[in-house]
């Protein structure tokens, strides 16, 4: 197995989900990026909190980190587009693409098994921490150490197909390899010095700035939101959302800037 084997599988799984579970057609084409589990993950433990989980925590042979990134269509964004509360199709699409990332990290531990694999996926003891406001497993800053990504002003994970979606990850003791999509430091506009400051206005609660996120207020704010909206629906009390700086912004849909080195030619 090797990682273009797992991402034509994503691609084909995604492509194949809402007729198998009969639903809405939501996502666009799943991408995937993976790294080995050697040191760099060491600095999770300083861009995070100290006692962010290792690759090794969760399987101690582990050998490759894999992470991938399953972007929202544009009409599930725009839904979500203006007005200052989320919109009730994206509490939906969260929830049903949260279910879809769990079939998917469940099917690819029986596939990486059926190949003499080994497999961990994030416990429960590693969910979000209520109390601090922050992940014992970051999709994201994985992401972002293995080069599937960057952080965004809006503190969102830009990738080369945008930063309006949903991310997953695993651990493995198979030898997939270092595959980065991105090299470059930067993706947003901001923090690459250009104009831009969007998803800093679209904030309703002024949670954003250029210095970062007022954790307290945002998850405040997707609280409010759960109880006035999505609860009534019936949606689960994990429904937290808002996103109006993740949708109709430079970077919702695609990379605002481009994703790799430009090598000069001499």
């Amino acid at each position: 197995m090797n990682l273009k084997d797992l991402a034509q599988w994503l691609v084909e799984y995604v492509a194949n989900y809402p007729e198998k579970h009969n639903q809405i057609a939501i996502w666009r084409e799943p991408i995937v990026s993976c790294a080995p589990a050697d040191g760099r993950f060491q600095r999770l433990k300083e861009i995070t909190v100290p006692d962010h989980a290792l690759p090794q925590d969760l399987l101690p042979d582990a050998k490759t980190v894999v992470v991938w990134f399953i972007p929202f269509k544009f009409h599930i964004q725009m839904d979500n587009t203006g007005g200052e509360r989320p919109a009730l199709s994206w509490g939906r699409a969260y929830l049903s693409t949260n279910d879809m990332i769990t079939r998917i990290g469940d099917a690819l531990k029986e596939m990486i098994e059926d190949a003499g694999g080994k497999v961990a996926l994030t416990p429960a003891t590693h969910n979000f921490d209520k109390q601090r406001l922050v992940s014992r497993w970051s999709h994201k800053h994985l992401g972002h150490l293995i080069g599937l990504g960057r952080y965004g002003t809006n503190c969102q994970f830009i990738t080369p197909d945008g930063c309006s979606g949903r991310m997953g990850s695993l651990v493995t003791d198979m030898d997939l390899g270092d595959h980065p999509l991105v090299t470059v430091d930067e993706l947003c506009l901001i923090k690459s010095g250009k104009k831009c400051g969007k998803c800093i206005k679209a904030c309703p609660v002024e949670a954003l700035s250029e210095n970062g996120l007022d954790r307290s207020v945002c998850y405040a704010r997707l609280r409010e939101n759960y109880h006035l909206f999505m609860e009534p629906d019936g949606l689960p009390d994990t429904t937290n959302v808002c996103a109006k700086c993740q949708v109709g912004m430079p970077c919702s849909k695609k990379s605002p800037l481009p994703v790799n080195q430009q090598v000069p030619h001499v």
